[in-house]
């Protein structure tokens, strides 16, 4: 097949078709490029009616009223049911990954890390920059028979996920994780694992690890899903922290529906070389915590499952991604609504 009958060239023509009538490395073409807006009005990630999340919004009113009663109803401080929800939330979040340990070693590390780390570090006062330049515990010797790596990236993400529990309790209400925490944390969860390879080989040059990708990127599920170039990253991702602060604003758009369309924003942008998977649930779980919800822990839901629908919404079609995360939370709700009555 020829380059100008490849279907995603054709597509990459269409969508960049902004710089035919500008000269290569012109000052206009660069500013075009590092604007990220040729991308951005073409994809429209922001675009909540667009990407049907407003009319989900509707659809599932009647639900989220429900889960806003549920917790209301819940007289237990939300703050003890989402810390002890960690070790559930990174095991699920690395399995997804395709991390084989089971959820008894992600325990078994979370109580290694509690008699150990958190006690020495305030993770409420501490920086994610500073944490993610932390020397952190060793984890293979609880673990002898466990990937060392594989063992190492579920510390991470342990840790990772308590100091975003104790930072989102510390501002509830508030929008969330800015630009240069949500950079740390892409750090810290590929911290001494053999993610950091990618870093040190990416095409285009070595990353820092917590700094964006210089490679274009392509996935072999759908070639005709165009993630930005690398120019247009940085000024992608600070309209998507400008979207998400204008979102939790307004109001127009529930909390948890927000937060769905926040990771299918964020992965599409997908900024950094490795590890995107695991900082979009990260932003996530910050801010359903700071808007009074839980971390949503999918029971019995296969990684193929989950890796499709967040495909499907990143194409477009949220609907399977939403309805998930909607009634998971009311499932937690109404679990812990029994646990803990008011």
């Amino acid at each position: 097949m020829s380059s100008s009958t490849n279907p995603r060239n054709i597509l990459l023509k269409k969508i960049y078709a902004p710089f035919t009538h500008l000269e290569r490395d012109s000052p206009e073409y660069n500013k075009l490029a590092k604007s990220g807006k040729v991308w951005e009005d073409y994809h429209y990630p922001g675009d909540s009616e667009r990407n049907g999340y407003a009319s989900l919004n509707q659809r599932h009113a009647s639900i989220l009223d429900n889960i806003d009663s549920y917790k209301s109803d819940i007289k237990l401080r939300t703050s003890d049911i989402s810390r002890s929800l960690i070790a559930k939330y990174a095991h699920q979040s690395v399995a997804i990954e395709d991390n084989k340990l089971h959820l008894g070693n992600s325990i078994r590390i979370n109580d290694y890390l509690a008699s150990t780390f958190f006690k020495e570090v305030d993770l409420a006062s501490v920086s994610a920059s500073k944490l993610s330049q932390s020397a952190l515990p060793e984890v293979h010797s609880i673990l002898p028979e466990a990937d060392v790596s594989q063992a190492t990236e579920l510390r991470n993400h342990i840790v990772a996920s308590h100091w975003v529990t104790e930072t989102a309790l510390k501002n509830v209400g508030t929008a969330g994780l800015d630009e240069n925490e949500v950079q740390a944390l892409s750090a810290l969860i590929i911290k001494e694992t053999s993610s950091e390879k990618i870093y040190a080989n990416s095409w285009g040059g070595r990353v820092v690890p917590g700094d964006f990708r210089r490679a274009p990127i392509t996935v072999r599920s759908n070639p005709l899903r165009v993630f930005p170039y690398p120019d247009e990253v940085p000024a992608l991702m600070k309209r998507f922290f400008q979207w998400r602060d204008k979102a939790h604003r307004i109001k127009d758009l529930h909390p948890i529906v927000i937060a769905c369309q926040a990771t299918a924003y964020f992965l599409h942008i997908h900024p950094f070389p490795d590890g995107n998977g695991r900082v979009a649930r990260l932003i996530m779980q910050d801010f359903l915590i700071r808007q009074g919800y839980f971390p949503v822990v999918f029971l019995g839901t296969e990684r193929s499952d989950y890796l499709r629908m967040i495909k499907d919404a990143q194409d477009g079609n949220p609907e399977e991604f939403v309805a998930k995360v909607v009634c998971t939370q009311l499932e937690e709700m109404v679990t812990f609504g029994r646990e803990f009555p008011g």
